[in-house]
């Protein structure tokens, strides 16, 4: 079920509030500037598909002000913090449950497609519920290669498995690079991408939200006989030692228009 494939394990919770909140706060100014690009402003209806905690729901609410409304979406709202009133926040269920049609201005998700099975009817039901002229703002990742830098050992070994994505086959970390070529299947318009890669350092928020990843899935690892528990209390001692940098994924932003 999709609720198991995307839930928080007892006991992890402290941890993915922590990382979540250093995502936020490495990601949401980018978002922002996108989301300023397409225009969005007072009276608009949004969607903010994957909320999270809801930081980037909060921050529309204040672009789209009293007159417009924000609807904040994810399939598990346990972090979801509390809404402006011009916030309506549900748990919704992307693959199996409708949205409204031709309902909104913007349709914004960051690193949910890849985490969607169905991922492109997903865009396609996204699409569907924008108005005419509506865009879409998709960001999502692109991992390839990122396995691949150099870093010490044993880290480097065990960054590979978790770079390939490869403990969860639905899982697709890549996928930030077919949504440009599936919006233009779509006849999407004003097509765009941006892309960025950065530096992950230890104690900063562009870092610790993958660090703190590596804290829940190393675990699992020695759980299943990929990784020894010495080498995991290895790796993380060395990622958090000062000095420490190793290149982020690359962030691919695409931005496309629903035609008039």
């Amino acid at each position: 079920m999709a609720e198991e494939r995307y839930s928080t394990d007892a006991g992890e919770e402290d941890i993915e509030r922590v990382r979540l909140s250093m995502l936020a706060a490495a990601c949401d100014p980018k978002t922002f500037a996108l989301l300023e690009r397409v225009g969005i402003g007072p009276g608009m209806h949004v969607l903010e598909l994957g909320a999270g905690a809801g930081t980037v729901s909060a921050w529309m609410a204040e672009q789209v002000g009293p007159d417009g409304r924000v609807m904040s979406t994810d399939i598990d709202l346990q972090f979801h913090e509390d809404m402006p009133d011009n916030v309506i926040v549900r748990q919704h269920d992307v693959e199996n449950e409708t949205l409204p049609a031709a309902h909104f201005d913007i349709v914004h998700a960051r690193a949910v497609l890849q985490h969607v099975p169905s991922r492109a009817e997903v865009i396609e039901k996204l699409l569907a519920a924008l108005k005419p002229g509506g865009w879409l703002v998709l960001e999502d990742g692109q991992f390839m290669g990122f396995g691949e830098q150099s870093l010490p050992e044993p880290y480097a070994t065990i960054h590979k498995i978790i770079a390939s994505g490869s403990m969860n086959e639905w899982h697709d970390p890549n996928y930030g690079l077919h949504i440009l070529g599936r919006l233009r299947e779509l006849g999407c318009t004003d097509l765009d991408v941006i892309g960025e890669v950065w530096a992950m350092r230890p104690g900063e928020a562009g870092g610790e939200w993958w660090f703190l990843a590596l804290e829940r899935a190393f675990p699992r690892l020695v759980e299943v006989g990929m990784v020894t528990q010495e080498d995991a209390d290895t790796a993380l001692a060395q990622v958090r030692e000062p000095g420490f940098a190793m290149i982020s994924t690359t962030s691919i932003a695409t931005i496309g228009r629903k035609p008039v």
